[in-house]
């Protein structure tokens, strides 16, 4: 089970950490500005750690960045993979995609490298990973620790080694862990976390993890919060996601829900570099400006995007985007008027409908209706859209389960509520609708990719790809990873061979195919390969997608021209013909 699952599969067990173990302060320790010169070395001098009153400490640049840049590079303190990609990739570079040629470790048999060099590289941190886990399997468990747990195991163990007084321990020790913040609502998360990891160590009760650096049970809980807070993500180039990693450096940055920069892993390097974390400028940036990424998802609305803040990161985001009063595409119905312009989408108890007797007022108070942003009309279809807003929730988190599980099932559901939330009249930038579509879009593909391709499933792939595309073109700012990736996967897609000759075309709106496809599809990955450079490093040319893309690209500039010169010769054959028959 990966730590994005973890919330779901809580467990109730008694308690080494309680509220009351807590500790009532927090710590005082915050980088300054010469903390750089013991620590952090990886952050390059032209990058400063300052205190903001408002987001406290942070990365600031002191001289212009150009989208694209790739501000810095480090490789995470520490990463495990996911319990799924265990076998799959290897646990050193997180390279690979297969079994394939992966060589298990022949001791705790759940390990896998690309080979001994790697294998050693990770030994460091797998010597006493390996003896763990053969615990675990030799207990009878049936389950491996999740990727948390033996991320966390990792820290412990590296720490102990290095000691107190080292970089590596004093950059982790001075992760921010917001303790004070913590919910009562997280403590079981904290908690199930807290016994796992003893249990994971080895340990007959909490006294013992005084070896590793961990005085008390409230010093535990203090690890175990720092870690929840700062734990990032590893992607593969294509953004799914791997497992959990912890880079002090780079949670040094805030978050915005409209960030100038991005977290993403390329792999740009040489196995024994990777996994690379590299901060990538997605506009210009200021000299003199903070460095913010996006700590969530970004294609959310105002209210989720908050409550994921509050619950995880224990903060509410006070950025440009949440505080602006702008209607927004996230949560938005087209005009009832088709006018072009937009109303924000109803919640309950807000722009409810109101007796026709009743006048409607323009100032969007408790029980006025949601009103077009350019025609000022009003949408009088509220119950139909949180009808459709309901439904198409519960369908996407029931889909969403059932992703990797049942396929079909997940595919099923989203092609019955696509339809329903279109006709209520949401945007194809507004929640749940555009997941939705990512979603289904993801599944179409995997049904390409796994059997015989049928025009029909291709063909819904490309229509679908084609709106999520124009989804997240409304809402992130050109360059965003996602956009670079959803483009690359419409372009391969319309590149895709049709699986068998079609009929004449009925008319002229009917789907483009042929040489009309080819180089449609050469126009999408190019624009793919632009927004990937920005996305993933210029430096990088777009990461493992970007040179896929590339060569793509090449391969169809191929194709058009054989077809081009094919078609150029044809019509010569033809003029010739008429010339001899004439003659």
């Amino acid at each position: 089970m990966s730590f994005a699952k973890l919330k779901a599969a809580r467990q109730d067990k008694p308690s080494y950490v309680t509220s009351n173990a807590l500790p009532s302060q927090e710590s005082s320790a915050v980088p300054s500005e010469g903390a750089k010169e013991s620590l952090y070395k990886s952050i390059p001098d032209h990058l400063q750690i300052r205190t903001s009153a408002v987001s406290g400490r942070g990365l600031w640049t002191t001289k212009p960045c150009l989208p694209g840049q790739v501000l810095f590079a480090v490789k995470p303190h520490v990463a495990a993979l996911s319990n799924e990609r265990l076998a799959l990739h290897c646990s050193q570079c997180f390279g690979g995609g297969g079994n394939a040629g992966l060589k298990r470790c022949t001791q705790c048999q759940l390990i896998y490298y690309c080979d001994s060099t790697c294998q050693n590289l990770d030994w460091t941190f797998h010597k006493n990973e390996c003896i763990a886990l053969q615990r675990v399997t030799a207990s009878g468990e049936t389950a491996i620790p999740s990727d948390a747990i033996r991320c966390l195991g990792r820290i412990m163990w590296k720490r102990q080694k290095q000691g107190p007084a080292s970089p590596w321990t004093q950059e982790i020790d001075l992760l921010q862990s917001h303790k004070q913040e913590v919910q009562p609502s997280a403590y079981e998360l904290h908690t199930h976390l807290a016994i796992s990891l003893v249990r994971y160590l080895g340990l007959s009760s909490p006294s013992e993890i005084a070896a590793f650096g961990i005085a008390s049970g409230a010093d535990l809980a203090d690890f175990v919060s720092r870690f929840v807070t700062n734990t990032f993500t590893i992607t593969d180039p294509s953004l799914a996601p791997l497992g959990a990693s912890v880079s002090p450096p780079v949670a040094l940055i805030n978050h915005s829900c409209d960030p100038n920069a991005v977290v993403v892993f390329p792999r740009s390097r040489p196995n024994n570099q990777e996994p690379l974390m590299q901060v990538v400028a997605l506009r210009e940036i200021s000299a003199n400006e903070e460095i913010l990424t996006a700590y969530i998802d970004t294609t959310l609305p105002k209210a989720q995007r908050q409550t994921s803040l509050r619950e995880t990161y224990l903060f509410s985001c006070a950025c440009a985007l949440c505080m602006s009063t702008q209607s927004d595409l996230r949560d938005s119905v087209w005009c009832p008027k088709a006018c072009g312009g937009v109303c924000p989408a109803p919640t309950e108890g807000k722009f409810t409908r109101l007796p026709r007797s009743c006048t409607y007022p323009h100032n969007g108070t408790e029980n006025s209706l949601s009103r077009c942003t350019q025609c000022l009309s009003a949408l009088q279809k509220t119950d139909e859209v949180l009808d459709a807003l309901r439904i198409g929730q519960q369908a996407l988190d029931k889909a969403s389960l059932l992703q990797s599980t049942d396929p079909a099932k997940s595919k099923q559901l989203c092609s019955k509520l696509i339809p329903i939330l279109t006709s209520a009249g949401l945007t194809p930038s507004s929640h749940p609708l555009l997941a939705l579509t990512r979603l289904y879009t993801a599944l179409l593909i995997a049904d390409l990719q796994s059997s015989s391709p049928s025009q029909e499933t291709l063909d819904e792939a490309v229509v679908c790809a084609t709106k999520a595309v124009a989804g997240l073109d409304g809402i992130l700012r050109y360059g965003h990873p996602v956009r670079g990736i959803a483009r690359a996967e419409l372009g391969k897609l319309l590149a895709v061979d049709e699986p068998a000759p079609r009929p004449p075309a009925a008319s002229a709106a009917e789907e483009a195919f042929g040489a009309k496809r080819l180089r449609m599809a050469l126009d999408v990955l190019l624009q793919a390969r632009g927004e990937l450079g920005v996305g993933f490093g210029a430096p990088n040319e777009g990461g493992a997608v970007g040179r896929d893309v590339r060569e793509d690209v090449v391969r169809l500039e191929r194709e058009l021209g054989v077809w081009q010169k094919g078609l150029s010769e044809a019509m010569r054959d033809a003029n010739e013909a008429k010339t001899v028959q004439r003659s």
